[in-house]
């Protein structure tokens, strides 16, 4: 049980700080909308906004989280887990910002508790054999692989919505996996994680997600491209569990895999409404 409270701390304060950074983002102009010479203001007024900088310490305590859960608990129970923190936005957005909910949205809030509940029913870390480094260059490489193939695609004109949200699934789904293995030897945190080449790695898989995802909401509508993100980040995970880490997939959490993102493609498919 405790691999769920870590993975629900981390999914919390990450969507806390996503929050947070919305509040102050409505408050400062975007930094790409405004001219080179004035940018640094508005990094200034980012770096003096207390709503910016909680944000930053929520998120950044939410990472801290995430990688303890994925050293105690299989990535194909925590990468899929995360999901749940979709719930904290939505209890936010009707608290704060006196956002009222839909019908599709309450049944997509049942189904995300549904999807929680049976991961963590299932949440028995089981008896991986360890990382296999081979194995983990091999599906890595595949993952850059595909991720260059649908960027070829993309300057070919293909349709973006969908190539921008696989390349998004894909990149968290990589920093997942290599977060995994940047604990797999490391179980308790240390300073020693600051040096593992693989963290450069990490930072640079989810940097690249990011951008991505917000590219995409630019050129496609989120009710497409979170749950297809979603879906590939989590199957990503599960794939990278069994055939890297050595971890027994169940039916159960399978199920709870499919609950997770079919709640969530219903939230946003609602908001997008």
């Amino acid at each position: 049980m405790d691999v769920v409270l870590t993975t629900l701390a981390a999914t919390l304060f990450i969507q806390l700080g996503y929050f947070l950074w919305k509040l102050s983002a409505d408050k400062h102009q975007a930094a790409e909308q405004l001219k080179l010479p004035e940018r640094p203001n508005a990094l200034r007024h980012h770096l003096s906004d207390w709503r910016w900088l909680s944000g930053l310490l929520a998120t950044s305590l939410g990472w801290v989280f995430f990688v303890k859960a994925t050293a105690i608990g299989d990535i194909s129970l925590v990468q899929p887990l995360m999901s749940a923190g979709d719930l904290l936005l939505v209890f936010l957005a009707v608290i704060f910002l006196k956002e009222r909910l839909r019908p599709l949205e309450w049944l997509g809030v049942l189904i995300i508790v549904l999807g929680a509940a049976l991961l963590s029913w299932n949440s028995t870390s089981t008896a991986a054999s360890g990382l296999n480094a081979l194995k983990l260059t091999a599906f890595i490489a595949g993952q850059l692989v595909a991720a260059a193939c649908l960027l070829l695609a993309l300057k070919m004109g293909h349709k973006a919505e969908l190539l921008l949200a696989l390349l998004v699934g894909l990149s968290f789904g990589a920093g997942a996996i290599l977060t995994k293995a940047l604990t797999a030897d490391s179980p308790s945190l240390s300073l020693q994680l600051l040096s593992n080449p693989l963290l450069l790695a990490v930072i640079g898989a989810n940097v690249i997600g990011l951008v991505s995802l917000q590219i995409a909401f630019h050129r496609g509508r989120a009710s497409v491209i979170v749950p297809v993100q979603l879906a590939i980040a989590s199957g990503s995970a599960a794939l990278a569990g069994a055939w890297v880490f050595g971890e027994q997939i169940s039916g159960l959490r399978i199920l709870g895999i499919a609950a997770t993102v079919l709640g969530t493609g219903l939230l946003k498919a609602e908001k997008q409404n």
